[in-house]
Formats: structure tokens, sequence, C-alpha cells
């Protein structure tokens, strides 16, 4: 019986009849009802983490029918209904319609539903399972551009238990996935009072106090140059750059991103630095921005605060600021440039490049006017905001930690 590949790793004791081998095609069968009548139905996309979104969300507002696409040739999506982009479930993008009723998607996308021997929702999670991402690598089919259609998914092998299990492994997994959502709508929650707080903080509105209740002295503006020691990155050679660990990483603008440092993102690094060049190594608690991104977006301006000391150096087009011991503080600096009272000067100040570059300039980002609070009341805010920073990184670990658990069951409670 242990050579049998039917039979799960982990499983209800209750269970023991060994799974079937099908394909899915035997399973699930196509649904194309398009369009015909040009109704006016809600337009929707997929993407690979909320599955089904109304397009308006991902298209400034403006969906299909609004940028002048002939919707009569889309599909008409009922309730209970799977569909996916063809060209991007490689990265996930599939999802289940549940009660939506009546919706549009495009006509490119591949939809199906269930027959009654499989419970929908056992195989929307069987979906996510590594063993169907590897089918998807094996059935698809194209050159450069790969696609899965209907007849390719439909090759793809399922072991299917009985519906009664089905539904029991389907019930527990969705315990996981409610567990997430919970921990995810924390978070979300917890981000949006920072930001609530912060621009309190930073329009004056919120003040601390001291130890005895009393109020601190009024803020001081002053040209950031004043409070702030700027160093901008220097263009290190490419050609010299190494893609295996080395005495440095080189901090480039793709590392800094979204406000996170991501040392995996096209990491490259630096064997030996000569003495002039030591200034650009970084330290613990130094705050890097980015200077450089596209006209009319935000999508530069990023910040992070580096973690440790001489491990990393600054790569053109971002400036290292580094707190002046009396006028600012690190962690207080690190909430100020991410501050919308920071970032409305800040871009302001950005000026048009090469094509559809835009570029902030560090001589002018030193005369940004910004008000400071005294030292002690700087502190006061640093620790209010990393106590909310706190909170927030327990909330995200134990979202990783939850993603990680139902990973490893998916791993085991299907077969491969």
């Amino acid at each position: 019986m242990g050579n049998i590949k039917n039979i799960p790793e982990i499983r209800f004791p209750e269970f023991t009849a060994e799974l079937e081998r099908k394909r899915l095609g035997e399973i699930i069968y196509k649904t194309d009802k398009k369009n015909k009548e040009n109704l006016d139905l809600p337009v929707y996309s997929i993407n690979n983490t909320e599955g089904f979104l109304p397009q308006a969300e991902q298209f400034e507002g403006r969906n299909s029918n609004d940028r002048g696409f002939d919707i009569s040739l889309y599909k008409i999506i009922n309730k209970n209904t799977f569909a996916y982009n063809p060209a991007r479930i490689n990265v996930g993008s599939i999802g289940y319609s549940y009660d939506l009723d009546n919706i549009l998607v495009s006509s490119l996308y591949v939809c199906f539903k269930t027959k009654e021997t499989i419970d929908d929702t056992f195989l929307l999670h069987f979906l996510k399972t590594f063993s169907f991402k590897t089918s998807i690598l094996r059935y698809e089919e194209g050159g450069v551009r790969k696609y899965l259609f209907f007849d390719n998914i439909s090759k793809i092998p399922i072991f299917l238990p009985s519906i009664e299990e089905q539904k029991r492994i389907a019930s527990f997994l969705s315990v996981c996935d409610k567990r997430l959502a919970q921990l995810k709508e924390k978070k979300a929650l917890l981000e949006e009072y920072k930001k609530g707080m912060m621009q309190r903080i930073f329009s004056q509105e919120l003040r601390f106090k001291d130890e005895n209740g009393n109020q601190f002295s009024n803020w001081t503006k002053m040209k950031l140059v004043r409070g702030i020691d700027f160093l901008a990155g220097y263009a290190f050679d490419s050609s010299f750059m190494r893609n295996d660990l080395s005495n440095y990483q080189i901090i480039k603008m793709s590392n800094v991103y979204k406000n996170e440092l991501r040392l995996d993102r096209s990491p490259s690094f630096w064997e030996q630095l000569e003495p002039q060049l030591e200034k650009f190594i970084l330290k613990k608690g130094d705050t890097v921005l980015t200077l450089t991104g596209t006209v009319r977006k935000r999508d530069y301006g990023y910040s992070v605060v580096i973690d440790k000391s001489d491990r990393y150096i600054l790569n053109q087009r971002l400036v290292r600021l580094r707190a002046i011991d009396n006028i600012s503080q690190a962690t207080f600096l690190k909430y100020l440039v991410a501050s919308d009272s920071f970032l409305h000067h800040f871009f302001r100040i950005a000026k048009g490049g090469t094509g559809n570059q835009a570029n902030v300039s560090i001589e002018e980002l030193k005369e940004i006017r910004i008000n400071f609070p005294e030292m002690k009341e700087q502190t006061k805010i640093a620790n209010f905001l990393s106590g909310i920073d706190h909170k927030i990184n327990i909330c995200q670990s134990k979202i990783e930690q939850t993603q990680q658990y139902k990973k490893s069951l998916l791993q085991k409670m299907f077969c491969v």
C-alpha cells in the first residue's frame, strides 16, 4: 500500500479508500456564453491575488466599455464559475465567481463549471497546489508566450476522493483561509491607523507632551540640510558588479521598492572598495531615498532604513539621509520622509528628464523647508509610530506562518 501514489500523506482517519485518478476534463465543462445582446453588465478582470476584481479598480476607474471595447464579444459569468487568463494562469490568475452573477469578462478568458463529482471549493484548493502549478508547465503550449487553453487544462490529472471527503478537506482548508483573511484585515486596519496618525502628527493636529504633561515647544521650520546629512549615491561601473556574494551588496533603485528593502531584486555585489569610495558604505539607521521615477507617477520617493552596518554601498539616483546629532533623530527621520508632508514637497520639485523619466535634484531636496519638533518630541513620535510598526510586523509574521502552514497542508492532503 505504501507504494501506491493515490493515498495522501495526511488524511482524516474515517476515510480509507484509494483516490480515483481522473483528468480535469472528466469533471469540468466549458462555458462560453457570449454577451451577444451587448448588455451593460459589470466588467471584471482576474488577478493572482483577489481573483475576480471589478475592472475599473485596475484601470483608474474605467472599464472596457468606458474605453471603447466591444463588450458584445465578452463572456457572461454566472454564479459558481471558474475563469482564468490562459496566458497568466502560470502566475495564479484564476478566479471563482462564488455569488457573482451576470458579470462580464474578456473574451480571451477560459471559463468553466464543475460536474457533480467534484466539490467546487475542493477544486479551488487543488488549483493552488504545487502539483497543479507543475502540470501547467507540462501542458501549456506556445513559443515565447505560453498558453493553457481549455483543451490543455482538461488533460491535467487529479486524484479524487469521495465527495464527502472532498467537502471535509475543503472545509478544513477554508478555516486556514478564514484565519489568513482575518490577519490580513487586521494588518490593513493597523496600516490605515498608522497612516491616519502620521497625517495628524506631521500636520501638528496631534501633539505629544513631556513627562510632566507639558506641551513641547513649537516646531521649527528649517531647510532639510540643517537637520539631515545628505550623501548622493555613486555611479558604480556595472561591468565590475558581481552576481555572487561579495563583501558589499550594492543598493540600487530596484532594491528600494514600495518602502521595503528588497535585497532579492536583481542583486549586485562589489568586491573591494578603494579608500575614496568608503564614504558610500551605509550604516545601520541610515535612511535611503529613491530620486528617479516616472513622470506623473509616484513610483519613486520610496524610502527604507538600513538594518545593518558595513554590508551595503549606495548606488546612483539614491540619496543617503543621516540624522544630525541634537537636531534630528534617526527613527523620526524614517517617518518624516514617508509622511505626506514631506512627499508633497518632494514631488513638487521633481523635473522631467529623458523621455518619461522624472528626477529630483539633491540640491533642491536640501532646500525644502520642513517643520521639525524638538529632539524629545521627535523621540516620542518615533517611539509611538514604532509601536504601531511592531504590531504590523507581528501580524505579517503570523500571515507568513499561516501561509506556510497551508502550503504544507496542500502538499500533503492532495496526491501528486
